[in-house]
């Protein structure tokens, strides 16, 4: 039973780091991220990739993740009645800011995209893929949901992020990251301006809490280009 449990808890491994990379990933790569031998990830590829959870693209060998795991999570949302309740607010609130609005939920130490919906007018439009993960420490969204939970909760998750710097601007230390924290709660919003992507800002709140003590459950967003 343990060897079972190892094999699945690695190929979920696996799972969640292809969908950080919606390009694909080489198979070494995949296996030095995870800090597991080459076979071992091959053969977890090669099982995923049967059932059609990932598939390889024959020019590059880069393995991805397939369709058929974004319709089960797309079935799944869609039984789980969430977008009825919540898009009609996003395109609300994009109707009104003529920007686009995106939402997020927690998920263990982070946060996923679960919904959007677009107000600006066409021509000069902010449309970036819903996928891959939340950077907390690059986005409105991660701050301003970093900057809700609570003291000691916040430092373990801060712990645990890798700082990559996405644009001259991302913040890369942890220490300027725990200012602008403080700067966050102090006014109530996170601003991240053009720190996940050059010509990109965004403000973001956090979903208020069920109640006292429960989990944040989530953000929402407006971004648009700086040039707005």
């Amino acid at each position: 039973m343990r060897i079972v449990g190892s094999s699945l808890s690695r190929a979920v491994d696996v799972v969640e780091l292809l969908a950080e990379f919606p390009d694909g990933e080489r198979l070494t790569a995949v296996a030095d991220r995870l800090g597991l031998p080459k076979s071992v990830v091959h053969r977890l590829l090669e099982a995923l990739c049967a059932r059609g959870w990932a598939e390889q693209d024959a020019a590059s060998g880069r393995y991805r993740l397939g369709m058929r795991l974004g319709l089960l999570g797309h079935h799944v949302f869609q039984a789980s009645g969430f977008g009825d309740i919540c898009q009609p607010v996003l395109a609300r609130l994009a109707a009104q800011t003529r920007e686009l609005v995106r939402m997020t939920l927690a998920r263990g130490d982070g946060l996923v995209w679960a919904g959007s919906a677009q107000g600006a007018p066409p021509g000069l439009r902010y449309e970036p893929a819903m996928a891959g993960p939340v950077r907390l420490h690059a986005t409105a969204n991660g701050k301003a949901w970093l900057a809700a939970l609570p003291e000691q909760r916040a430092r373990a998750v801060l712990r645990g992020i890798a700082f990559e710097r996405l644009t001259p601007k991302t913040i890369a230390d942890r220490a300027a990251l725990s200012r602008d924290l403080a700067a966050t709660r102090a006014r109530g919003w996170a601003i991240a301006d053009e720190e996940a992507e050059t010509g990109v800002v965004a403000i973001a709140l956090a979903i208020p809490a069920s109640a006292p003590g429960a989990p944040v459950p989530g953000t929402l967003s407006v971004a648009g280009p700086t040039a707005r």
